[in-house]
């Protein structure tokens, strides 16, 4: 009899297992499919090369894989992958020892969120386009990141906070204080040209 209700044990145990193995591939390819287009096009945005972007948001899914069991706060899954990317596309360009915000290629149809004025062909599109890639080029990371977050991405500032690691004050604070640098570089550049 006691076999019968080890064995009986084990063969639950195992179904449960399975159970969940198969409720944790479920909710990865869920995550997945809702998360890559964002998260990508925001790499895309800090980095400014397609093949960067692509390397960096597999690693990100890599590591929300490997990290998932032990996982708890899921209510805040956009928080947690925003900043596995943020963190990833800072080191990428750290290990560079450059800092490329924008890419000069006009963003395709599927991207959403951008706040780059369209390519045109036009003279004085192409010109704007790179006023705002040097203004963003010449601001200090964590501000740059805050405004990419907060304005090209339209994520609040309470998410934004999450991302990066301080407080919702202090990431409305740097977002305000983007803005302003980004401004006062934006008019900087515009005047040199």
């Amino acid at each position: 009899m006691r076999k019968s209700a080890d064995a009986y044990k084990e063969h639950t145990c195992k179904k449960s297992s399975e159970a969940s193995l198969s409720d944790d591939a479920h909710a990865l390819s869920a995550l997945y499919e809702r998360f890559w287009r964002p998260i990508h096009f925001y790499i895309y945005r800090l980095l400014g090369s397609q093949e960067d972007a692509d390397d960096v948001t597999q690693e990100v899914f890599v590591r929300v894989f490997t990290a998932w069991n032990g996982f708890h706060d899921r209510d805040n899954l956009s928080a947690w992958l925003y900043r596995i990317a943020t963190n990833l596309s800072v080191d990428l360009l750290r290990r560079r020892k450059r800092i490329s915000w924008w890419s000069l290629i006009p963003p395709t149809r599927d991207e959403e969120g951008c706040f780059l004025p369209t390519d045109d062909g036009g003279i004085a599109e192409v010109g704007e386009r790179e006023h705002i890639r040097l203004a963003i080029a010449n601001m200090p990371e964590e501000y740059a990141v805050a405004l990419v977050l907060n304005v090209a991405r339209g994520v609040p500032y309470q998410e934004v906070a999450a991302i990066v690691g301080i407080s919702p004050n202090a990431a409305a604070t740097r977002i305000s204080r983007a803005k302003k640098m980004f401004v006062e570089q934006y008019q900087h550049i515009s005047q040199a040209f």
